[in-house]
């Protein structure tokens, strides 16, 4: 950015509107500088600035599969955070392709950047399901490398390739092993089971066993034990998952799968790992980033409403959108989350139209 730029930004990052039509210097390295991150560093600073109240926990979604958390006594957490662009895979590598048997796939990415991975001014761990590059992503374990003294949390085949490929140092590494915990400040992280065929596939000529190469983390917050299970597919062993663990809230991928291939689970599907889990509130992710797995969640809430009446009446879905802040339990009876539209700012006295500012 120029010196003598005339830009300006409010204290969260944002643009200021009346100024960027002013005579100035452009070029195509400016633009991205000003254009992108797309929210700035809005949320960067709301969830610096936010309190959590007691006996609740406190998350953001970014969308697809990434989420923020913060505890009570300030500790904040990554989990799945992908920083990335569009792109593609090919059968070499690609689970999906892989299973397929298709020769490349592209992933066109949808959801905006509402957050800047560079500008955490405090970041605990950085939480990783699985190896797959929307989830291991290198834009994040490099801002979070070269800004912060967080730890990276991982299952031992992300930990292996975090250390080798990405430079993350050992002493920075937790490797996951399931059924064990960890604590990061006030807050006690579960390594649960996770299920995720695919994963088991992306690398390997052999298949892996799903401990090395995927886990669900359990968050204990004083709300109650809120789950993020990555790119899981259905699994009957969620039934022992949820009786061994209090799972309060989950998140885990849906969306639509082409006919010839299963990469995201079906809404039928993340219904039966809610029900398996005893969840009390379910949100799904992933549905809202690639546009060759879109899904409406609708179908979700359609799903549950359903069960509702059959066997489950206390069990509720939340749809969020990208930058939405969810606060367990005082948001489970949300739905879907509405944008603010700032109606709050409104003063009808400084109208030039209708108040009493005067012509």
């Amino acid at each position: 950015m120029s010196k003598d730029s005339v830009v300006k930004y409010d204290e969260r990052g944002i643009l200021d509107g009346g100024t960027v039509g002013l005579p100035r210097k452009m070029s195509r390295d400016i633009w991205l500088q000003e254009v992108f991150p797309e929210w700035g560093t809005y949320l960067n600073y709301e969830i610096d600035q936010f309190k959590v109240k007691a006996k609740t926990g406190a998350m953001w979604y970014f969308g697809g599969p990434s989420f923020a958390l913060k505890s009570q006594g300030g500790a904040v957490f990554l989990v799945d955070l992908y920083a990335g662009p569009s792109l593609f895979t090919d059968y070499s590598y690609c689970g999906v392709c892989r299973t397929s048997g298709a020769d490349k796939l592209y992933w066109m990415r949808l959801n905006p950047h509402v957050i800047d991975p560079w500008k955490f001014k405090r970041l605990d761990a950085v939480c990783i399901t699985h190896h797959h590059q929307d989830h291991m992503d290198f834009y994040t374990i490099q801002a979070a490398l070269q800004t912060t003294k967080c730890k990276f949390i991982a299952p031992p085949e992300t930990c292996r390739r975090m250390k080798k490929n990405m430079g993350v140092p050992e002493d920075r590494i937790i490797v996951t092993q399931v059924g064990k915990s960890v604590q990061i400040e006030d807050m006690k992280i579960d390594f649960a089971p996770n299920f995720d065929v695919i994963v088991t596939k992306t690398g390997f000529e052999t298949p892996q066993p799903f401990e090395e190469v995927a886990v669900s983390f359990i968050f204990n917050t004083p709300g109650g034990g809120i789950a993020f299970l990555g790119d899981t597919l259905y699994h009957n062993g969620y039934r022992m998952v949820g009786e061994k663990y209090k799972v309060d809230v989950v998140c885990m991928n849906m969306g639509n799968n082409a006919p010839g291939y299963t990469d995201k689970m079906s809404p039928w599907d993340v219904w039966r790992v809610a029900e398996a889990l005893n969840a009390k509130v379910v949100i799904p992710d992933h549905h809202d980033n690639w546009a060759n797995c879109y899904e409406d969640p609708s179908y979700l809430v359609d799903i549950v409403h359903r069960k509702n009446k059959e066997n489950r009446p206390e069990m509720k879905t939340v749809i969020l959108l990208p930058g939405a802040r969810y606060i367990h339990p005082d948001d489970q009876n949300i739905g879907r989350y509405v944008y603010p539209d700032w109606r709050e700012w409104m003063n009808w006295k400084k109208s030039v139209e209708y108040g009493e500012v005067k012509k």
